[in-house]
């Protein structure tokens, strides 16, 4: 009898870590909405199990969100301080300089449109995320590209 809970305890684990690795593995804006929402169940699981415990905690809760009205502007202002990354996308979204593209894609000055685009082509196939390459070193060819041939 025991070895069944041994085995299910074993198959649980398992489970539960490939989806663990799963869920730190998603995008930046995937991640950050999952785990939104799983501080916010892990919130109410506490009220539910405080209010099971501790039946005057109902009376407090009127008083959590009046401090979170009240304390709101504050909380912003540290969450945009602390938590919001703004430098990734406006360093992407800055003008590359031709000189800067022609680097990037390993040309000459006067390059034709046939050579950027054999250039681009062939930095894609060895750089493109699917094949193990890195997304900031994809950004960065486009990002060429679009300056060279735009």
């Amino acid at each position: 009898m025991m070895i069944y809970y041994i085995i299910s305890a074993i198959i649980i684990t398992t489970v539960l870590l490939v989806k663990f690795t799963d869920f730190v593995h998603l995008s930046h804006k995937s991640f950050r909405k999952y785990f939104k929402f799983i501080v916010f169940s892990l919130i109410l699981i506490l009220i539910f199990y405080l209010m099971r415990f501790f039946p005057a905690i109902i009376s407090s809760i009127p008083v959590f969100f009046l401090i979170l009205y009240r304390w709101g502007p504050l909380i912003s202002f540290f969450s945009k301080l602390f938590f919001k990354k703004t430098s990734s996308k406006s360093s992407y979204h800055q003008k590359m300089t031709k000189k800067e593209a022609l680097e990037i894609l390993g040309l000459k000055k006067n390059a034709s449109r046939k050579e950027i685009l054999d250039s681009y082509q062939n930095l894609m196939k060895k750089n493109h995320p699917d094949l193990g390459g890195s997304d900031w070193i994809t950004k960065k060819i486009n990002k060429a590209r679009e300056t060279l041939l735009g």
